[in-house]
């Protein structure tokens, strides 16, 4: 009796330890891309990117996806950050500094994030480097490149 007692809350141990998040879908894709990733380190919703998004995108994405961080009150970093701004079709200037903002080289730029759209930054990053349109989930405070 106490052998199944035993074995029942050993399962019940083991059940509970499972990871509940779904599985990431491994995407590749069709060229490289390089994100630019700006925060501020005492802004929360930066640190909640950093902890939740960067890790699922280099996940999802693997190598095929490059994620380049720099710290807003860093002062080597003002000049990428101006070069990213001033490419950027209607940037609203009253946004100027603020994080987190992340860049998709050469395709959109997006200022702010909210936990959980994780999963439409990795549909929009598919459709900008595919020709397609943008989904209207992230259009907020997204900005597309010149080039664009």
């Amino acid at each position: 009796m106490k052998k199944k007692i035993l074995f029942i809350l050993s399962m019940m141990l083991l059940w509970g330890c499972q990871n509940d998040r779904p599985s990431i879908q491994k995407i590749t894709l069709s060229q490289p891309v390089t994100m630019l990733y700006f925060y501020i380190e005492t802004c929360s919703e930066c640190q909640s990117f950093k902890e939740t998004a960067i890790p699922y995108l280099e996940e999802t994405f693997g190598d095929s996806l490059t994620i380049q961080q720099y710290d807003l009150d860093d002062d080597t970093t003002q000049a990428v950050y101006e070069d990213v701004i001033d490419q950027l079709y209607q940037f609203d200037q009253s946004l100027y500094g603020m994080g987190p903002m992340y860049a998709i080289e050469g395709y959109f730029a997006k200022v702010g994030y909210t936990s959980g759209d994780e999963t439409y930054i990795v549909d929009d990053i598919q459709k900008a480097v595919e020709g397609k349109a943008l989904s209207d989930e992230l259009s907020g405070l997204r900005f597309s490149y010149f080039n664009h």
